[in-house]
């Protein structure tokens, strides 16, 4: 079980993914290795250790700004921008594709993980591109929906990238941040992989499943889980109420709220943030919840999420209800203590929120 909060971030850096496809794929001739994604530097570092001899193979990665990059030297690393599409993301692309023109490799091993949209694009009309992807962020729509509209504009989604070299076998482990049936095809708006293109094999290695049964070996066993949670933040705020009025003495929900901003200047905040900032009004004395997002990253702000315990500060009600309706939630809650500063924790599996009552937590 958890004592403090800096358990949660390390518990998170622990978890292992499932590379085990690869030994069907390990003899292949020519192969050079790319690695995509929030996780793209934690997943690298994984596979290499599973499979040491792969630590000689040509590799690329792009990774989001700011995250500390735990690949090798001999890795060309690029760091892009996230979640924002900036003159970086197709800066990145460029450089990815000359990278695999110049090796002319038969095979390619793809880590891909969560947040590929952003680092990575291709467009006839970036401009056009970038002021959609602006307005996906913010228009509270499923992952799904989102990153299928951002495959219509682009040169790479949606396999495309694959498609432009149609001799190249593709083979992309997923780590999938889409907590649908089928969302591992979706991640990162899928530039290496479609079902139509012959060349290209989907493997998924680790998916917010995977997080939810680590997370419910670490809480009491009469903990009450509900997974692959995918309504609004209200939606989210209407379950864990409906449980906490009933008595119940631990909670656990993981996948992805939706969150729509209506403001075309929002504050600092995230889902997480958004979320707990809603209920910390109903949080007595004695209970805790911990709501963070499983990268590190909340939103646009520099948390993790939050972790509050109830009865112990008082905030004024005008307050709360200022910042959830200028979408600040971040600044409210980092003002009293209740935010968590972690940095990229290499896994990106989603959101998690823990309920725990008689301080358990």
């Amino acid at each position: 079980m958890f004592s403090n909060a800096k358990e949660y971030i390390d518990f998170l850096k622990s978890v292992q993914f499932d590379f085990s496809a690869f030994e069907a794929v390990c003899e292949k001739p020519r192969k050079i290795v790319i690695s995509v994604g929030k996780s793209a530097g934690y997943m690298y570092e994984k596979f290499v250790v599973r499979y040491p001899e792969t630590a000689a193979l040509p590799a690329f990665a792009v990774l989001p700004e700011g995250i500390k990059c735990n690949v090798p030297e001999n890795v060309e690393t690029f760091f892009s921008s996230h979640p924002h599409l900036t003159e970086k993301s197709f800066e990145a692309a460029e450089n990815l594709i000359n990278f695999i023109k110049k090796h002319e490799p038969e095979n390619v091993i793809v880590l891909l993980s969560g947040g590929s949209s952003a680092l990575i694009e291709k467009s006839d009309n970036e401009k056009e591109s970038v002021e959609l992807n602006e307005k996906l962020l913010k228009s509270g729509l499923p992952i799904t929906e989102i990153n299928k509209k951002r495959s219509e504009y682009s040169l790479i989604k949606n396999g495309k990238l694959a498609e432009m070299f149609g001799k190249t076998n593709f083979y992309v482990f997923v780590a999938s941040d889409i907590p649908f049936d089928g969302g591992e095809k979706f991640v990162g708006s899928m530039p290496f992989f479609r079902e139509d293109l012959e060349n290209t094999h989907l493997f998924k290695c680790a998916d917010s499943d995977l997080l939810h049964d680590a997370l419910l070996k670490k809480l009491p066993e009469n903990t009450e889980s509900f997974r692959r949670f995918t309504g609004s933040v209200d939606e989210l705020k209407n379950l864990l109420l409906s449980r906490v009025e009933d008595g119940a003495e631990a909670v656990l929900v993981t996948g992805e709220p939706l969150l729509k901003i209506d403001s075309k200047n929002s504050g600092t905040g995230g889902r997480m943030s958004h979320f707990a900032l809603t209920m910390l009004p109903f949080l007595q004395k004695g209970t805790k919840l911990c709501a963070l997002s499983s990268d590190g990253i909340d939103g646009n702000s520099p948390f993790a999420g939050a972790v509050i315990e109830g009865g112990l500060k008082t905030v004024a009600g005008n307050e709360i209800s200022s910042a959830l309706e200028s979408y600040n939630s971040a600044c409210l809650l980092d003002k009293y203590g209740f935010m968590i500063k972690s940095g990229y924790t290499g896994l990106n599996l989603n959101d998690f929120i823990v309920f725990l009552r008689k301080n358990r937590a």
